[in-house]
């Protein structure tokens, strides 16, 4: 599972001075950052001074909400957890504007093929 937020506390504190060390790495892991370790979530950050990509991260926050939780009830974690997979699934081969009409599956396959740095296969 993944999740994408902005910096702000509420967060993480990896850009909270007085969470860092002189070498400039956090003393203490937030407890959201904890939580996504314990549970194996990527936490993706959006860059620093790049207020912009908060609006694609909030649209996207938006779209789960109206599209899946709002219309769902779960009797339990697990059954959660299982419509949230598929959903997942049925979001991701669904075209998108934003990615000129490609789905998000298409548009990680065509962009691991250039293999650009920092992207696991």
């Amino acid at each position: 599972m993944v999740m994408c937020t902005h910096n702000g506390s509420i967060f993480t504190n990896y850009y909270t001075g007085m969470n860092k060390r002189s070498d400039m790495t956090v003393k203490t892991l937030h407890a959201l950052d904890q939580f996504c370790k314990e549970n194996n979530i990527i936490h993706y950050l959006i860059d620093p001074g790049k207020p912009a990509q908060n609006g694609t991260v909030e649209r996207s926050h938006r779209e789960d909400q109206e599209k899946f939780y709002d219309q769902n009830k779960f009797k339990s974690l697990e059954d959660l957890k299982k419509k949230l997979k598929r959903w997942n699934m049925y979001y991701n081969d669904l075209e998108h504007c934003g990615l000129n009409g490609k789905t998000p599956n298409e548009f990680l396959t065509d962009y691991q093929s250039i293999k650009p740095p920092n992207v696991r296969t």
